[in-house]
This record gives structure tokens, C-alpha cells and sequence, in this order.
């Protein structure tokens, strides 16, 4: 009796599946218009191109900036060590006046130049000589010490170390060629009495520390 019921509920749902195919009620599988893949493609191309202009538009933008900040830092590099030398009197600074011009009427009175206020450089910066009694450099040796922080295998390295690093007080940091395959060298200059803490600083952070003669 059970498996004559059984039998008639598998009959009916066969019968109900049939009745639905019949119906229309089954799944069908459709192809998608080529217009549609196409307008995805496109899509798809695009999102991709801008993401791409995005990473090569930061990239740009970064490596502008990085050149600015070298640039700001050779200039100021180069300002400091000016002023140091001049304040050490190892150079002369240029020499400069005012020089004020009169009005001025052509011969044939047809132009008349008004009067003017004019800096003028009468004399260029130069170096002071040893045999002028400058002596800069032994006046400097004397209370200053120099060492070498550590080297670079390129001049960028070395401006993104002086930018980037930490820095005790009283320390004037400069790069240099190093002589050496096109290496370039970050020099230190610091009292002498603050020479060997300031050296191992630097050797605590890892770097070389070893004292210019």
C-alpha cells in the first residue's frame, strides 16, 4: 500500500514537470548582443585608462616634487656655506653700490630719460688668500672637526639623507663627491669639543662616522 502510494506522487510530479515545460515556465538560456559586450568592453578599457592616467599622473607628480626639493636644498646648501665663508673671512662679498643717473633730453630733445636708482656690483665675491693673512682654513681647523656620516651611490640618496635624518644641534651638513665611482659623501662639521658625541650618534643610527683630517 506504501509503495503503491509512492508511486502515484512520483507520477504526478513528472506529470506537474511536463505540464510547466509545456507552460513556458522553464529556464531558458538567451546569448548576449554583441552591442552589450561591446559597450562592457569599452567600459571595462576605460576604468582601466584612468587608473593608469591616475598612477602615471601620482608618479609624475612625485618625481616633480622630488626634483623642486633638491634643487631647494642645493640652493640653500649652497647659501649656508657661502655665509659661512664669508663669515669665517675666507671670501670677500661682492661689493655693491647705488648709483643714481640724472634725467637725461636727447641732443635733439625728442626723448627725455627720467632719473633712476641702480644697485650695481662694483666688485665680485673672491677668495681670500693665506698670503693676505686669511687663513681661514687653520683658524677653522682649529675649532671645528669634520667626518665623513656616511656615503651614497647617488647624489639624490645624499639630498634625501640631509633632508630626512635626524641632526644634533649645532652640525653643518654638506654633500660632496666621494671620489669614488661617482659616490657622493654626506660631511659633518661640529665643534670640536661636540666632535665625538656627535660621531657617535651617527655610529648609533648606523652610520660610518670617520673623522676628515
Amino acid at each position: 500500500m506504501r509503495s503503491r502510494h509512492t508511486l502515484s506522487l512520483i507520477c504526478i510530479a513528472a506529470v506537474a514537470g511536463i505540464l510547466l515545460a509545456a507552460a513556458g515556465c522553464a529556464p531558458t538560456i538567451r546569448a548576449v548582443p554583441e552591442d552589450v559586450i561591446e559597450s562592457e568592453s569599452l567600459r571595462t578599457a576605460r576604468e582601466e585608462g584612468k587608473e593608469e592616467g591616475r598612477r602615471e599622473g601620482s608618479r609624475l607628480c612625485r618625481q616633480e616634487m622630488e626634483e623642486r626639493l633638491r634643487d631647494f636644498v642645493r640652493e640653500y646648501r649652497d647659501e649656508l656655506l657661502y655665509l659661512e665663508l664669508v663669515k669665517g673671512g675666507a671670501i670677500i662679498p661682492a661689493q655693491v653700490r647705488l648709483i643714481y643717473s640724472p634725467a637725461k633730453i636727447s641732443r635733439d630733445g625728442s626723448s627725455y630719460s627720467a632719473p633712476t636708482l641702480v644697485w650695481k656690483i662694483v666688485s665680485p665675491p673672491r677668495f681670500v688668500s693665506d698670503e693676505s693673512g686669511g687663513d681661514w682654513l687653520g683658524r677653522d681647523r682649529a675649532n671645528f672637526c669634520y667626518f665623513l656620516v656616511d656615503s651614497f651611490a647617488t647624489e639624490a640618496e645624499a639630498f634625501s639623507f640631509l633632508g630626512s635624518s635626524a641632526k644634533p644641534d649645532d652640525v653643518f651638513l654638506t654633500i660632496a663627491p666621494h671620489g669614488d665611482g661617482g659616490k657622493w659623501a654626506v660631511i659633518a662639521k661640529t665643534f670640536k669639543t661636540k666632535c665625538e658625541g656627535v660621531m657617535t650618534f651617527y655610529r648609533k643610527l648606523g652610520r660610518q662616522a670617520i673623522k676628515v683630517e
